[in-house]
């Protein structure tokens, strides 16, 4: 009864650790092949099959896998940063745009302009440069307010 038990127990060891002969060959055209039969140039490998659906990746395909991860995430991120930007400027455009449009509205309903000297009197601006500056702020306005 021992004896049986040893015999089945070396049987069972024996079919876990199974090999197969796999040939690899290459043809004329440079195609790879591989076989069970073996052809003459062709060369013996020793394929372990009893570890069915263990692929085993290697460390630069994973340190691809890794970089290409990490340059969507930059990529993404100066996308992001873009955005901000554009966000900002666009802010900063409007605020521009109200700003010209109230400036333009007190120009027009204004009897007169006037600057302060270094002294801190008035100084009238004649019509030329009262016609100049709201020129600029139409200017600003088509700008900023699109």
């Amino acid at each position: 009864m021992f004896k049986n038990i040893i015999i089945i127990f070396a049987l069972l060891l024996n079919s876990a650790t199974v090999y197969a002969e796999i040939y690899k060959w290459v043809d004329e055209q440079g195609k790879v092949h591989y076989g069970d039969k073996p052809i003459d140039n062709s060369t013996e490998m020793d394929v372990n099959i009893s570890k069915q659906g263990h692929i085993k990746i290697k460390n630069s395909r994973e340190q691809k896998r890794q970089k290409l991860l990490e340059s969507y995430a930059d990529d993404q991120a100066r996308e992001d940063k873009k955005k901000e930007k554009l966000k900002k400027k666009k802010k900063k455009h409007e605020r521009n745009c109200v700003l010209s449009i109230d400036r333009l509205r007190q120009y027009e309903r204004a009897s007169s302009l006037y600057n302060l000297d270094k002294d801190g009197k008035r100084v009238t601006v004649s019509k030329e440069e009262r016609m100049s500056r709201t020129d600029n702020l139409r200017k600003k306005i088509k700008k900023y307010c699109k």
